[in-house]
């Protein structure tokens, strides 16, 4: 078996990705209308390889646990992706990293999992150094985005990514990894784009339903990136604990700090550089946590 650490630092990587696309396609579409179809091609993609497989419709339950499961995930993409038009794509990230915070104490409630002392203490210490890393701010963000607003929905998507996490955890029990990404991106896709109809249809001036050709080529992309990242999540957190792989999602600042400077020209302080090794160095703790604390047996001959 591949080590889920490295499955989870993977997906990490491909979500920067995913973000980075999201932000420059968001500088000329509508967040709602990126969002929509971002599900949109992440379902045919899905459904192709789900149906190549031969997947079934799964039951009732699971049907009515992945359609709630979509409205959070909705609530959590919107959120986030709003958040990108509005502060730095480091901010963004660092703000994010809350969700790591959040996911123990949702999977002690949910899950049953026990909470070990040095993932709380890498969790803390890695939030502290994301904290730290955003104090600074940076150059080059939206000159007209509402930092507060902007803070306030990435917190809100971090809610929401946390409890996804620890749901993609507790279905992994009993349904195949394809089958969760199929339908994080089928119900969303419904959802937003029956949304986008109706706003066609009510209001006169609704987010844009269309695209050039070039921007649907991008949301492609976003699509595929967003289905290899869930599916890849899916594949680490069915072989590891949530709170075990929580601190790997700090590994995304320091991505987020290279293509936000590469993209958008965006240049932190010094103390986001600080902050980034303080997240790295958590991630390590959390990672070798058994080798570190496990004692060989001695000779009781």
């Amino acid at each position: 078996m591949r080590s889920p650490y490295l499955i989870v630092t993977i997906a990490v990587t491909v979500g920067v990705l995913f973000d980075t696309t999201v932000k420059y396609v968001a500088l000329d579409v509508s967040v709602i209308t990126i969002t929509a179809w971002r599900f949109v091609f992440g379902s045919v993609l899905a459904l192709s390889i789900y149906l190549a497989r031969g997947g079934r419709l799964p039951s009732a339950e699971a049907l009515r646990f992945h359609g709630m499961r979509g409205f959070l995930h909705v609530i959590t993409a919107t959120s986030f992706f709003w958040s990108l038009t509005q502060i730095a794509l480091a901010e963004a990230t660092a703000l994010g990293f809350t969700s790591a915070l959040m996911v123990p104490p949702i999977a002690r409630v949910i899950l049953g999992e026990r909470i070990s002392p040095l993932s709380v203490a890498a969790l803390v210490v890695g939030f502290t150094g994301a904290l730290f890393a955003l104090s600074a701010g940076a150059t080059g963000a939206p000159e007209d985005g509402n930092r507060l607003l902007g803070a306030a929905a990435a917190l809100v998507a971090a809610l929401g990514y946390a409890t996804g996490i620890v749901l993609i955890r507790l279905r992994t029990r009993t349904e195949d990894s394809l089958l969760i990404t199929m339908f994080g991106n089928v119900v969303p896709a419904i959802i937003l784009f029956s949304l986008l109809l109706i706003s066609q249809s009510v209001m006169s001036q609704g987010p844009p339903l269309t695209m050039n050709a070039g921007q649907y080529g991008l949301v492609a992309l976003v699509g595929f990136l967003a289905f290899s990242m869930w599916w890849l999540m899916a594949q680490a957190y069915r072989h590891a604990e949530a709170q075990k792989l929580a601190p790997f999602e700090y590994l995304a600042l320091p991505l987020s700090v290279l293509l936000g400077w590469v993209m958008f020209g965006e240049q932190p302080q010094w103390q986001l550089y600080v902050g980034a090794l303080i997240v790295v160095a958590s991630c390590l703790a959390v990672a070798f946590e058994d080798k570190l604390f496990v004692r060989p047996r001695l000779n009781q001959s």
